[in-house]
């Protein structure tokens, strides 16, 4: 009997207690967008947050960001984008940032279907998009799809067929995967941007770090990485080719998150497009996020 309670509290009472005790959502999200300067779309999933920016008879770029950094992480590349004279569509994705959080089919076709249905409520019918990590996945599917609204696409270190997350595997474990993935998945999220903070404001930094305290953000990562959301999206970037969409790949070969080989065979499909090696790792362009938009700029007008 006395070892059975021993068992019992080793592998049920302890894991629960520190399931409870390393819970670190305590915000509502209508609480953490307040004051966020983003407009607001009830969506066909939920509520999306976005901005949408500059003359209304320019040319369009949709900007989406990648698997945890929210849209507010790329404000220099919008802002490079305006100077340019174009318009601008920035918005999180669901689960992150100031957007809703869902939690059922957490897919790359949901995802599509967010960004489809932001561009329809835009009104926008010829567009150019750039993505970045997960946000290039997104824009590949959503192009294979609708080639004939994209006039040109750039992809920044694109996912293409999943991607190195560590301990990505401990949330598939039964009974115990929602515990580690709050002891360590979620951690891992937030420490890998450690080496970067000196490149980034105190603002995106906090509002990084505080977007894991919105209630429903464990669950939506954990369905998220569970889900096809980082699939293979070969064949969309062969039907993106065979359309001869023109395009623009930027990508640091020393990427430990990112195969770049991978993103090597993607480029095949294409012909002619621009290529843009870095070194730095995934988070190249910390830094320097001027440049690399300019440089995107310039490779539409040539």
């Amino acid at each position: 009997m006395k070892k059975a309670l021993f068992l019992l509290f080793i592998f049920i009472a302890i894991p629960a207690f520190l399931y409870f005790a390393l819970d670190r959502e305590s915000i509502d999200i209508n609480e953490f967008r307040l004051n966020s300067d983003y407009q607001e779309v009830k969506l066909s999933e939920g509520i999306t947050s976005y901005k949408d920016i500059g003359d209304k008879n320019n040319k369009v770029i949709v900007l989406v960001h990648g698997a945890t950094f929210g849209s507010l992480a790329y404000e220099e590349y919008v802002n490079v984008f305006l100077e340019n004279n174009y318009r601008v569509i920035t918005y999180d994705q669901y689960g992150r940032g100031y957007s809703d959080r869902v939690h059922t089919n957490v897919s790359i076709e949901l995802m599509e279907r967010q960004l489809k249905e932001l561009i329809e409520h835009c009104e926008v019918e010829d567009l150019i998009l750039y993505g970045v990590s997960f946000g290039a996945a997104v824009v590949a599917k959503y192009a294979s799809n609708n080639p004939e609204k994209i006039s040109f696409i750039g992809y920044q270190v694109p996912v293409i067929n999943s991607a190195n997350i560590p301990l990505l595997s401990i949330v598939k474990i039964p009974l115990y995967g929602d515990l580690l993935s709050r002891g360590f998945l979620v951690p891992s999220a937030l420490k890998r941007i450690e080496e970067y903070e000196d490149l980034m404001s105190k603002k995106l930094i906090d509002h990084y770090i505080g977007q894991f305290e919105v209630k429903g953000t464990e669950k939506f990562f954990k369905q998220f990485f569970l889900g096809n959301a980082m699939g293979n999206r070969l064949n969309d970037h062969n039907i993106i080719g065979n359309n001869s969409i023109p395009s623009y790949f930027a990508y640091a070969e020393d990427d430990i998150e990112i195969d770049s080989k991978l993103v090597e065979e993607a480029i095949k499909n294409y012909s002619n497009p621009i290529v843009k090696k870095y070194f730095g790792g995934h988070f190249f362009s910390s830094g320097m996020e001027r440049e690399v938009a300019q440089e995107f700029i310039d490779s539409i007008k040539k």
